[in-house]
């Protein structure tokens, strides 16, 4: 008995081998058949390369390829999960690709929203990518040499074929806008009317290597023309080298992190809700940059500038008639522009550096990358300045995806200075895009540490509302070294003393005090319409019992 059953066992074991046998050898003549039938057209070395080039790049035995022969495109609101191979034609991605991406005789074409999640190859071809489109692995452009004797004995090259949808892209760059007509509106200048340049990507764009820049315009509330003037020249490649220069005469202001320009006007217009301080600015800047890539962005620059108070001129506004615009708050040290004039400019040379890291996947919804920003300004004892300062600034905002429908938000900022400090580079906290539960600038300093923490629910699609869910953290504390700053930066004439005891302050000083306790911190709710385009903000402060809840309306993202 013991031995039939053996017997049995043997059985169905040879024959379960044999079949599986079996089954590979089908299915490799079907998937040899397959390949012969896709590359049917090719020529033998051409069918040779390919071959090969699928075997490398994507794997000898991967049967989740989704094949093209000839040209193909991923349509925006597609999703391929899985890798991709063309051969003898162009692909053109402007949705997602869960995988890699091969183009084998033909180019590749990444749009402005296409996500890739893998690598992508063009072998033959060429790579040409919009500078929001997103790539998770590496970009290879390789270059095979075909060689053989066509059927009349001519030596064949690198092949040669018709494109019928190919579009060969000249360089791409951001901040393209060609608007020629520009409005502003605040309280300080009321409503500004002008004309503009395009932006240097528009030039760029064009095929230019220099770019005019600047506006020009007039305010009418406070009677004053306004002008930026300049002009850049830079070399060709993603590795782009620029030298340029500005003059300039308008109203400038150090919030632009806060709120968007047009967000900021419109909110002035229809609501009488102006969310920046202002100063005018009137002098030249010579600046250089490098690119190292499309991601990587050194600038340095020398600015020679006259600063000057700038006062409310404007209560008017389209809604609220019974609020009043707040009044701007003096730029310049107070005892300054009591002794010399409140009209009166202060000289200011300094130099400047900015890094700028952009790995984001879209410039306007960014749902996954870095967005990296560090400032330095010194304007120190070396350029004999009324007032010797160093200040800088770092920005770090990661977008994170858990899902499809859903990702994290993360923002840190800090800032910090030696020297002494004028009032419009002092650091302000509270209020829209800082700490959304506390009242608008609440805190102010010469250091400053700011964290927000958003947890983004595309949940548009399955509730009444048909918006999406936004739960978010905000924390953190602005503060001075030197609880004296605030009049010592205020005097006037500047005490040599404390003018070179300010400067032995180091930038890392002063941080020590800050703790979990000290830091100010709200917890809110949002909810956005799914383009991003409109967020209403509930926001209370938890560090502090009996605060009231804060509703904000956003038609910007916050950062």
């Amino acid at each position: 008995m013991v031995m039939i059953n053996e017997r049995k066992v043997l059985f169905w074991l040879w024959l379960t081998f044999a079949l599986v046998i079996l089954f590979t050898l089908l299915l490799f003549n079907n998937t040899y058949a397959f390949e012969n039938d896709f590359y049917e057209d090719l020529s033998s070395r051409e069918r040779s390369v390919a071959r090969r080039m699928e075997y490398k790049y994507l794997g000898k035995h991967n049967s989740n390829v989704l094949r093209f022969r000839s040209d193909a495109e991923i349509e925006e609101d597609q999703q391929i999960d899985g890798d991709i191979l063309v051969v003898d034609g162009d692909l053109t991605v402007d949705g997602k690709v869960n995988g890699d991406i091969l183009v084998i005789f033909g180019d590749v074409d990444l749009g402005s929203s296409a996500y890739v999640d893998g690598d992508v190859i063009s072998v033959n071809g060429k790579v040409w990518s919009e500078d929001d489109a997103y790539v998770e692995g590496d970009i290879v452009v390789t270059d095979v040499p075909i060689e053989e004797n066509d059927e009349d004995g001519v030596t064949i090259g690198k092949r040669e074929r018709e494109r019928s949808k190919h579009k060969r892209k000249q360089e791409s760059w951001p901040d393209d806008s060609n608007e020629l007509v520009y409005a502003d509106y605040n309280r300080v200048d009321g409503l500004t009317l002008g004309m503009q340049f395009p932006r240097p990507g528009w030039w760029a764009n064009k095929n230019h290597h220099f770019a005019l820049l600047g506006k020009g315009g007039y305010s009418f509330a406070s009677k004053r023309w306004q002008y930026q003037l300049g002009l850049e020249r830079w070399t060709s490649g993603d590795f782009r080298f620029t030298i340029g220069g500005r003059v300039y005469d308008m109203t400038d202001t150090q919030d632009r992190w806060i709120i968007c320009d047009h967000e900021n006007a419109l909110a002035a217009f229809f609501i009488k809700e102006d969310f920046r301080d202002y100063y005018n600015r009137e002098g030249f800047s010579l600046y250089i940059s490098q690119n190292f890539g499309r991601r990587i962005k050194i600038k340095a620059a020398y600015h020679d500038d006259n600063f000057r108070n700038i006062s409310k001129e404007t209560n008017w506004a389209l809604f609220g008639s019974k609020k009043n615009f707040r009044q701007n708050p003096m730029a310049l040290p107070f005892e300054y522009s009591v002794v010399q004039g409140f009209d009166a400019p202060l000289n200011l040379k300094s130099i400047s550096a900015t890094l700028t890291i952009d790995t984001r996947n879209n410039r306007e919804r960014p749902s996954k990358g870095w967005l990296i920003n560090a400032f330095a300004e010194l304007a120190n004892e070396d350029f004999e300045n009324a007032y010797a300062f160093e200040r800088y600034l770092v920005d770090i905002v990661h977008y994170f995806p858990l899902s499809w429908d859903e990702h994290i938000t993360l923002r840190l900022r800090g800032g910090t200075s030696t020297g002494i400090l004028p009032p419009m580079y002092w650091f302000d906290l509270g209020g829209i895009s800082s700490l959304r539960g506390m009242r608008f600038k609440e805190m102010t300093g010469d250091r400053m540490v700011l964290g927000n923490l958003e947890y983004h629910l595309r949940a548009g699609d399955g509730n009444f509302l048909g918006m999406d869910l936004i739960l978010f953290v905000d924390s953190g504390l602005a503060w001075f070294a030197d609880e004296n700053m605030p009049y010592i930066a205020n005097s006037w004439p500047v005490d040599d003393a404390r003018q070179q005891t300010s400067l032995e302050t180091r930038p890392e000083d002063a941080f020590d005090m800050l703790t979990w306790s000290a830091l100010r911190t709200n917890v809110g709710i949002a909810l956005a319409s799914p383009d991003g385009d409109f967020r209403i903000n509930f926001a209370k402060r938890i560090d502090k019992s009996g605060q009231d809840v804060i509703v904000t309306f956003r038609i910007c993202q916050p950062f």
